[in-house]
């Protein structure tokens, strides 16, 4: 767990503290927060970022990856990094688009390309055909609707009626591009929460 130094917190006192003068109460159903600690279940997600901002929409947490840098003058400039959607109904998960289209993967041993069926940052739900090794995990592309390839490791959790479930690894680039795709489709998903929010 890191320390946030004096000037750090004043920053964030200010920043989060609320206006006197507010008197709109549209965002009463969101709030803001900062952790000096990830929570376990989203250390391998998030990576290594050390501070991340908390903010809870409706029924999902948004965990921003938060950097502070100096400029030239001292003054702490706040930088947010892609969020991590974590969906709050029934227990704590990452968001996951339960009909995906025109998302594939292709394992990198056989090339045998694979329609992926659902995707969050931490696992999917493949159609797979006969021949794939159900038992091995597979080091894979995963290729969004906008033709980019995401180098992802996914694991087999089960396998049911052609239906494989697994877990997914992404590092760096790959990681931020797809916590990128999936913010872009929750917010097209729930545009009306987003509404009167500026991110």
């Amino acid at each position: 767990m890191s320390t946030l130094s004096n000037e750090e917190l004043a920053y964030f006192s200010n920043v989060f503290s609320p206006e006197d003068d507010c008197t709109d109460n549209s965002l009463s159903r969101h709030s803001l927060s900062v952790a000096t600690e990830v929570p376990q279940v989203l250390a391998h997600i998030l990576g290594n970022a050390k501070l991340t901002l908390l903010a809870e929409i409706s029924n999902y947490r948004l965990w921003f990856p938060l950097t502070l840098k100096q400029d030239e003058l001292g003054q702490f400039l706040p930088e947010l990094g892609i969020p991590e959607v974590i969906d709050m109904r029934g227990g704590e998960r990452s968001w996951r688009i339960n009909q995906v289209k025109n998302v594939t993967v292709i394992d990198n041993d056989t090339a045998i390309d694979v329609e992926v069926l659902s995707l969050s940052s931490s696992g999917m739900t493949i159609k797979v055909p006969q021949e794939f090794d159900t038992k091995m995990p597979h080091s894979s592309q995963l290729i969004l609707p906008n033709g980019t390839h995401i180098n992802i490791t996914f694991e087999p959790v089960r396998t049911e009626n052609g239906i494989m479930a697994a877990k997914i690894r992404a590092e760096g680039e790959s990681r931020a591009i797809l916590r990128q795709f999936l913010f872009s489709e929750h917010k097209a998903k729930y545009a009306h929460l987003y509404k009167n929010i500026n991110y």
